[in-house]
């Protein structure tokens, strides 16, 4: 049995929407740790190589929709998930990276640097928001209302949701009720698979970072935050 067949369900039960959550593929940024959040990077040639094998992946599933953050390493995957189902893609900035306001374009590393106390403070926790930034609370609730709302618009359909690791993390935390303190012990590959199964009001979590169909790509743990 294939990891797709493990999770794919041709019959779904009552009102359910299958959601398949994908982080998009390797930025130029992600390569070089840079903290990106709402700023543009757009994929690098490995990244460009993870969304053909998610789309490849996919294509042997029954999509209904496609959706994706409006930033164009999410939209670019997108593209290449979308097209053997010939569907448009929805985009919406809810589905974006939290915003990291003053940190964007920097490594850590420079941001120590660059930044005042109030940096070292922060990345103890990593959770209140940086200047002119978002904080990681306001990030979750923004995305699981997104995919609730994804949910509650597709009864007993299936469809792919690309986006980032913060929000998909965000996502998975919330429904399984994750403490934030936690946030740092999970972990979401570029070009990964994460499933969701459900009704708006009760999802469940079929699949976590699924990275099967990317053997032999090459997978980059990044420092920065996506």
């Amino acid at each position: 049995m294939t990891t797709q067949q493990r999770w794919a369900s041709p019959v779904h039960q009552s009102q359910d929407a299958t959601l398949i959550l994908v982080r998009h593929g390797e930025s130029l940024w992600n390569a070089q740790g840079r903290v990106q959040g709402h700023s543009e990077s757009s994929l690098n040639e490995l990244g460009r190589e993870q969304a053909r094998r998610v789309a490849q992946h996919l294509a042997k599933q029954k999509v209904h929709a496609v959706y994706a953050s409006d930033v164009s390493r999410a939209v670019e995957t997108a593209q290449l998930i979308a097209a053997p189902h010939q569907l448009k893609i929805h985009t919406s900035p809810q589905l974006r990276e939290r915003s990291y306001g003053v940190l964007e374009g920097k490594t850590l590393e420079e941001a120590g640097r660059t930044q005042g106390s109030w940096f070292i403070s922060w990345l103890a926790d990593r959770r209140s928001a940086p200047p002119a930034g978002e904080s990681q609370d306001d990030m979750c609730a923004r995305i699981i209302a997104a995919v609730r709302e994804v949910a509650r618009a597709h009864p007993r359909q299936t469809v792919v949701i690309v986006s980032h690791g913060g929000p998909i993390k965000g996502a998975l935390h919330e429904i399984l009720r994750i403490p934030p303190t936690l946030w740092r012990l999970t972990w979401i590959d570029n070009g990964s698979i994460t499933v969701l199964r459900g009704t708006p009001d009760v999802m469940r979590v079929a699949c976590f970072n699924d990275t099967c169909h990317l053997t032999g790509v090459a997978l980059h743990a990044d420092e920065a935050e996506d």
